[in-house]
């Protein structure tokens, strides 16, 4: 008579290779899903940049983008700046707001770490007149994994590019 079925030492060397598998898929799957954060808001930033230059020019007039609280990790506002002084504030017209990504850590440079400002003519300029460039950097989960960098220059254009961040802008 035939028996069907699994023994124990067949069940016990399935569960162990399964068990196996299992340890190598998860660090690489953790990996992909800090990756897949990182161009998310790498994106969503890219996006507001792109639309505050893009409504600077069609509305022949400055317009900013800020963090919200001073944090750009709190999420960033589109408005025209009617005081002039870089921040939303009450006498300000909020275009658009967008809320916090709670995963992303992100830092930017001292040059962008306040706003980014855009003239009628697209041109990023600080609020004495001068250009306006700076980096903003988008950390990784782990330390040493690779990160990403948005490069904003003069003309109000960014790039990205695909680097080790340094720990020192990736602190808790």
């Amino acid at each position: 008579m035939r028996s069907r079925g699994f023994t124990l030492i067949e069940l016990m060397i399935a569960l162990s290779i399964f068990a196996f598998v299992i340890g190598i898929a998860i660090p690489g799957f953790g990996s992909l899903i800090d990756q897949q954060r990182m161009s998310t808001g790498l994106n969503n930033l890219g996006l507001s940049l792109t639309m505050t230059r893009q409504e600077a020019v069609r509305m022949n007039r400055t317009l900013t983008l800020a963090p919200v609280d001073g944090d750009w990790n709190q999420g960033w506002v589109i408005f025209v700046d009617k005081d002039n002084d870089g921040a939303p504030g009450a006498g300000d017209k909020i275009l658009r707001e967008l809320p916090p990504d709670t995963t992303l850590r992100l830092h930017a440079n001292r040059p962008v770490s306040r706003y980014v400002r855009f003239n009628a003519h697209g041109q990023t300029e600080l609020l004495n007149g001068g250009f306006q460039a700076g980096t903003f950097r988008f950390c990784p989960a782990r330390e040493g994994a690779e990160g990403r960098k948005l490069v904003i220059n003069q003309i109000g254009r960014w790039r990205v590019e695909r680097t080790v961040i340094d720990p020192k802008y990736c602190g808790s």
